[in-house]
């Protein structure tokens, strides 16, 4: 099965991410907007992929478990962000399997662990940079840690899941050559670049309350800084 990718021509730059993990509360309409930032939206108009990603929530994406997701006013955290964008990553024609969410959730407190941990390790220890090359080939540099949920389906049906692993560069590359990927619905996801980006877009998100769009030109200004330091 394919696999809905991030956008790696969207506009989110990188260049001045915090070093350090940062503290995020954004409402509804800003997590929304973060996310087409970073190339979630793809052709579907902004009021579709708005209430396609509130229905998450019935099913516990990014609060709660399924059947109990938050009602209300929401406040999205970065490990809230990191779960949603790993949802819509893990998109196979547009829809995540309901097995895939409730398997998400049930190992969410190893998978904050990884958010966090793909941040902090952007360029060292298990995310530190190496280098490769080919004949004829300019040397290729990957970075980051790597996640792996670990899926498998069969006739449909989810045989496998997780448990979620992270990965170094070499061990993501040796993921793509050694192993048989034919079954794979998902290989490895560079959760650093994923955190990077997803931190770069918070960074320029708008002031938006509540709705699929800004009621006035006030709400697209910029407002204060989303990002402070954890101590």
């Amino acid at each position: 099965m394919g696999a809905v990718k991030v956008d790696p021509g969207s506009s989110a730059t990188t260049r001045h991410v915090p070093k350090e993990l940062t503290r995020i509360r954004l409402h509804h309409g800003e997590a929304v907007w973060v996310m087409s930032r970073l190339g979630f939206q793809g052709t579907a108009s902004h009021s579709t992929f708005y209430e396609y990603v509130k229905s998450l929530r019935k099913f516990g994406i990014p609060f709660g478990r399924i059947g109990l997701g938050r009602r209300g006013l929401a406040n999205y955290s970065y490990c809230h962000l990191m779960e949603l964008a790993l949802v819509l990553t893990a998109r196979v024609y547009y829809f995540v399997p309901d097995s895939v969410l409730a398997e998400i959730i049930r190992h969410r407190r190893l998978l904050y662990r990884h958010y966090r941990r793909a941040y902090l390790d952007r360029q060292s220890g298990i995310g530190a940079p190496i280098r490769f090359s080919a004949p004829h080939h300019s040397p290729i540099i990957a970075r980051g840690a790597f996640l792996d949920l670990q899926i498998d389906f069969s006739g449909g049906v989810m045989t496998r899941f997780g448990p979620p692993t992270l990965l170094s560069p070499d061990q993501a590359l040796a993921s793509f050559v050694e192993h048989d990927i034919a079954s794979r619905s998902l290989l490895p996801i560079n959760l650093s670049l994923l955190a990077e980006r997803l931190v770069a877009a918070v960074a320029q998100a708008p002031a938006i309350r509540k709705g699929p769009k800004p009621a006035n030109k006030e709400h697209d200004a910029p407002s204060r800084s989303r990002l402070e330091a954890v101590s």
